[in-house]
């Protein structure tokens, strides 16, 4: 009789066992398909706007409303951000912001591109975000041109580049035509303007980034 009740607890705790692991089982192909789905929301621009194929153009004319959430990219995801001087409410002296080099004027920037700025940190890279967006509109403006110019050599403009578009859309009516474009980091030209040999890194280890430029339409 004890031998029949120790096989009942037994069969009870397998049994037991069995559900739990098909409850653990479940809740983690709900979660794979949850995250996966939050995935494909948080890309679907990109996924329905800009894959092609055939090698077709990848082109439109966009606002505000896609061109703020792309250089957040350029911060989330390593994305480079590209302005194609000139633009119209832009001006051509100061760029999106300006580099200080040694015994020369501040040379105007026009890209986004983490990668080549030397922000050690992602406050440092978050703060560089939002100051190049918003200016002095951006609460720590203040703050954080006086420690990029004085540490880093980068001036940031006052005029940031959303009221830049803001005030460009208000006056001509139009956006800007935005166009994608993909390559190898390993490939891009460095600092002294000469690219790399495009074989000493094989394709498998090299990294692919994504360019989203902004031009006149």
């Amino acid at each position: 009789m004890e031998n029949a009740a120790d096989a009942l607890k037994m069969a009870a705790a397998v049994l037991i066992f069995v559900v739990a692991l098909s409850i653990s089982i479940n809740a983690f192909g709900e979660a794979r398909i949850t995250s996966r789905m939050i995935l494909d929301y948080k890309d679907r621009e990109y996924d329905y706007t800009y894959v092609d194929d055939n090698g077709g153009t990848t082109e439109r004319i966009v606002g505000l409303d896609s061109i703020i959430p792309s250089i957040y990219k350029a911060y989330k995801e390593n994305y480079k951000i590209v302005f194609a001087s000139p633009i119209t409410g832009f001006d051509a002296n100061e760029g999106i912001y300006q580099k200080v080099n040694a015994g020369a004027s501040p040379t105007p920037v026009w890209k986004i591109d983490l990668q080549n700025e030397v922000l050690g940190t992602n406050t440092q890279k978050e703060q560089f975000i939002m100051a190049i967006l918003y200016g002095d509109g951006y609460s720590d403006f203040t703050t954080v041109k006086n420690e990029f110019e004085n540490d880093l050599g980068i001036i940031l403009n006052s005029e940031g580049i959303y009221d830049k578009i803001n005030n460009r859309r208000a006056s001509i009516g139009i956006g800007l035509k935005e166009s994608l474009g993909i390559y190898y980091q390993e490939e891009a030209p460095g600092e002294s303007g000469v690219a790399p040999d495009p074989d000493s890194v094989p394709d498998a280890n090299k990294t692919t980034k994504r360019v989203i430029t902004y031009s006149e339409p």
